[in-house]
């Protein structure tokens, strides 16, 4: 073979073993845009998958705000209807979905009273109908506090015996336009409250929440009296208890920026740090349920130099693989995807060195949620910029189709190679 023949071969090859395309067995090319032509802009705002791998997706453009399902191949469920008006106003803002064992569909809004911003929610059956059995009249609206605070829903979940838990902060604008209390609440599949409370007084920030079984794991910062270090602490407790439990406290002494995410798997909680110095860091640590620190969880941080650390979310595996998923600041077409192994070393096989491309064809403006479903595919969602316009959009990949590309180029080329000589 000629050595133009082969180095133009080896380019092919390495471009579409190192920028994959999407699973194209998902809806269009892999990717569902939400999109018609009577929208100018929209939003996914939350989505989850069902245990029978669909997708309902909560969103929201400039002339609805509405909930889809998703069939396994991305395509939209002409069965499912939802032909309400409940979040169709400008007191109204759906924040999170979430769904039952039975797949039904929970919703979290935060509504505008007249006086003070509340919890509402609304549950759906399978189908879309409202139950009107939940709450009053099919609504669930709550105030945490008998003060006149706003009151708005961050976090959203269900337990296995379908009660539904929320995480809110609480805002006194007369005290304070920056900081806030935490609270948690707990109410019945018939939308009885079980218990409510306010943790956390005068926290700056909820970082991030997580959710496994009933063992909730909350990251919040709070601004120390001197106004000059920062702490983000770790807190547990099981939300059919009062009961909590300070976990772990990171301290601006460690030399992080924020406290970006938080994630449970199994016996053990993984937290993303962003350290946004020269090296600009997106390190992610393994803990314990008691808070203790895997040391041997020895994860460097860098996610690649063309990464935006500041757009980044991880997931885990339930072997205890991790994704990490970037925008990049080089190609606003390119979605970096990096592999860490269970240790927390990158996996060299997936990608390249550990990274691998998948280029979208519109630029991408913003990531917002991953999501992992039982055969470890993607779904990525984030808005991209289409015909000069913003859209919604989510994304299926196959991971592990990344690392047997790369296998097969590797083997192709060492072969080849072998051959010439």
């Amino acid at each position: 073979m000629k050595p133009y023949c082969i180095i133009s071969l080896f380019t092919v090859l390495c471009f579409h073993a190192y920028t994959q395309q999407l699973d194209d067995s998902f809806s269009r090319d892999g990717i569902w845009i939400l999109r018609n032509p009577e929208m100018t802009s929209s939003q996914i705002v939350d989505y989850k998958l069902t245990t029978d791998h669909k997708l309902i997706v909560l969103h929201q453009s400039e002339i609805k705000r509405s909930i889809t399902r998703l069939l396994p191949d991305g395509q939209r469920d002409e069965q499912f209807s939802f032909d309400y008006q409940l979040f169709d106003n400008a007191g109204t803002t759906p924040v999170a979905i979430s769904t039952t064992a039975d797949n039904d569909i929970v919703v979290l809004a935060n509504l505008w009273n007249g006086t003070t911003w509340v919890i509402n929610i609304h549950t759906f059956d399978a189908m879309g109908e409202l139950n009107t059995q939940f709450g009053q009249n099919g609504s669930y609206i709550k105030s945490l506090t008998k003060d006149q605070y706003d009151n708005y829903g961050q976090y959203l979940y269900t337990t296995a015996n379908d009660d539904i838990v929320v995480v809110a902060k609480i805002n006194d604008f007369s005290v304070s336009t920056t900081e806030h209390n935490i609270a948690t609440l707990r109410l019945s599949k018939y939308g009885k409250t079980i218990s409510q409370g306010v943790y956390a007084n005068r926290c700056q920030q909820i970082n991030s929440a997580a959710m496994q079984d009933d063992y909730l794991l909350l990251a919040y910062s709070e601004t120390q009296e001197d106004e000059l270090d920062q702490t983000t602490r770790v807190a547990s407790w099981q939300t059919d208890q009062s009961y909590h439990q300070e976990l772990h406290c990171l301290s601006s002494e460690e030399e992080f920026s924020a406290t970006d995410q938080i994630e449970l798997s199994k016996n053990n909680f993984y937290i993303a740090q962003i350290i946004s110095d020269a090296e600009a860091l997106y390190r992610i640590g393994k803990y314990d349920l008691n808070g203790n620190r895997d040391t041997s969880f020895t994860d460097n941080g860098h996610i690649g130099g063309d990464s935006d650390i500041f757009n980044s979310r991880f997931v885990v595996t339930p072997s205890g693989e991790i994704f990490v998923v970037s925008m990049s600041l080089d190609n606003e077409f390119d979605i970096h995807i990096k592999k860490l192994n269970v240790d927390g070393t990158i996996d060299d096989v997936f990608g390249t060195h550990g990274i691998a491309t998948i280029r979208l064809n519109n630029p991408v403006e913003q990531l917002h949620k991953i999501r992992l479903d039982t055969q470890n595919r993607l779904y990525i969602s984030g808005n991209m910029a289409v015909g000069g316009n913003s859209f919604g959009f989510i994304a299926r990949v196959k991971p592990d189709v990344l690392q047997l590309k790369k296998q097969k180029l590797d083997d192709f080329i060492s072969t080849l190679f072998t051959k010439g000589e």
